[in-house]
């Protein structure tokens, strides 16, 4: 038991109390509810007991300013969760949009009450959605038939590998089983893969009831049997709230069997085979970052790693035998556990290398991270910085000035590189978009390039991972 004397308050501007806010994906985790601010549809970003924050939509970005007073309304398919009357305290541009800031005036928000109304409401709408239900209502029968055919491609495999495990084969006989069918499942995959990816696109570029229609048709159909996957189901549950996290980037890295029986081992395989090119491009920056240890002249080199993860890419770099010449690591991300990871993996090599390396290690939010000038001021001129997984979640407009910010911070002689899920028919959109609602923007070279666009000094290039479902973009400044 401490002491009063020993308990610790706020330091800063943490010693005035603040409300605690919750963020709206964790709070409404069914169904994001509508808000209404002045009648104007908004994005509902996080609530507390006296005040919210919302991004305008593209039509709403200039409808707000401080001081303004307004009307809110939380709505969830019609119905009411609340509704009350704000004031605009601040607005802040995002790479997500405008933000706005809002204390409320008239009324506080009871997380509690919204909840229990959202709960009941909720399933009150699922159970009239079961009851209303046309199977397959809104899905081509092309796109009914692919979800069939790769369900009964599975459950072939489920069935067969559930027989022998009767059979109580030892640990080398079941590797070697398991190694068989991984070697005739791959191709099979593939071809409905491909054929979903075909699907997929016309869904993405048509009639939004009938994309919404496919993904619910996916999910409830689909999903479920893929999720037998260690890697798929937590793409699929996203338990950090984000996709892609550090964990599933690790599990690609480490490439190894996970599950309780051999046919959870074989789905993860396909998810595995899907990921790949999360590898291929960590190996493609190792090799970019050997690169520019080795052929930079000054001393120490720095190199800036933007979502860097758990950066195994520097780590497995670090492993050298010893270093051409002195190198500085800067690794930004939002995730503490990557970090904490990075870190603890990087620090015996440091000790090894006798002071030719040093890590530092930053926590940033997500919107932190797209401030570059604020994040990297203190920093320098960086002679590498790299982003990989990053931009695939900001649209055209707010990318282009993310790679120009990036840009300024690049020291003469060094280089930019940003990677990019690519557009191509081999692509990960109807395994990542439909299977495991995890959403990516795709781009080919024409896109890429548009970011590097004006930048001065500057020449710029791309060029494909060896999955060829990555676009690298590198841009180089002349020294």
């Amino acid at each position: 038991m401490r002491t009063y004397e020993e308990l610790s308050g706020g330091e800063g501007r943490r010693v005035f109390f603040r409300a605690e806010r919750y963020k709206a994906r964790d709070l409404f985790r069914r169904t994001l509810p509508d808000l209404h601010i002045d009648d104007a549809p908004h994005r509902l970003a996080d609530v507390s007991l006296s005040g919210l924050a919302a991004y305008a939509t593209p039509n709403t970005a200039d409808s707000l300013h401080p001081d303004q007073r307004v009307s809110l309304r939380l709505l969830l398919d019609g119905y009411t969760l609340f509704d009350g009357e704000g004031e605009v305290v601040r607005t802040e541009s995002t790479p997500f949009g405008t933000k706005f800031g809002l204390r409320l005036v008239n009324r506080s928000f009871n997380v509690s009450e919204v909840l229990a109304r959202y709960k009941e409401i909720s399933l009150k709408n699922e159970i009239e959605r079961f009851a209303d239900i046309e199977p397959g209502g809104g899905v081509s029968a092309q796109y009914r038939t692919l979800c069939a055919d790769t369900l009964h491609f599975l459950r072939s495999y489920r069935t067969g590998l559930d027989e022998i495990a009767q059979a109580h084969l030892d640990e080398k006989a079941a590797a070697e089983l398991l190694t068989s069918c991984e070697d005739r499942i791959i191709p099979q995959w593939r071809e409905l893969w491909h054929r979903g990816n075909e699907l997929a696109e016309e869904l993405i570029t048509g009639d939004p009831q009938a994309l919404k229609a496919a993904k619910r048709f996916t999910e409830l159909v689909l999903t479920p049997e893929f999720n037998a996957g260690a890697i798929w189901r937590r793409s699929y549950e996203k338990p950090l709230g984000y996709p892609g996290d550090y964990q599933i980037m690790n599990m690609v890295y480490d490439w190894q069997r996970e599950g309780q029986n051999l046919y959870e081992k074989l789905v993860h395989r396909l998810g595995l085979d899907v990921a790949e090119c999360i590898a291929t491009r960590m190996v493609v920056m190792r090799q970019t970052i050997a690169e520019t240890v080795l052929k930079t002249r000054n001393s120490p080199v720095r190199i800036t790693s933007l979502g860097c993860g758990p950066a195994r890419e520097v780590i497995d770099y670090l492993e050298i035998r010893d270093l051409p010449q002195h190198t500085h690591f800067t690794l930004i991300d939002q995730d503490h556990g990557a970090l904490s990871q990075a870190y603890e993996r990087t620090h015996p090599e440091i000790i090894r290398l006798h002071g030719k390396a040093s890590v530092t290690c930053l926590h940033a939010s997500f919107n932190q991270i797209f401030k570059t000038n604020e994040l990297m001021a203190k920093l320098g001129p960086q002679d590498l910085i790299y982003s990989v997984g990053l931009i695939d979640y900001l649209q055209a407009k707010r990318g282009k000035a993310w790679v120009e910010s990036l840009y300024s911070c690049v020291a003469p002689g060094g280089k930019l590189v940003i990677s990019n899920m690519y557009r191509t028919p081999g692509s990960n959109l109807w395994p990542m978009e439909f299977l495991a609602d995890w959403t990516v923007i795709y781009r080919d070279e024409k896109e890429m390039l548009a970011f590097a666009a004006d930048l001065p000094d500057a020449v710029a290039e791309t060029r494909l991972d060896p999955t060829g479902r990555v676009c690298m973009l590198t841009v180089h400044r002349k020294g």
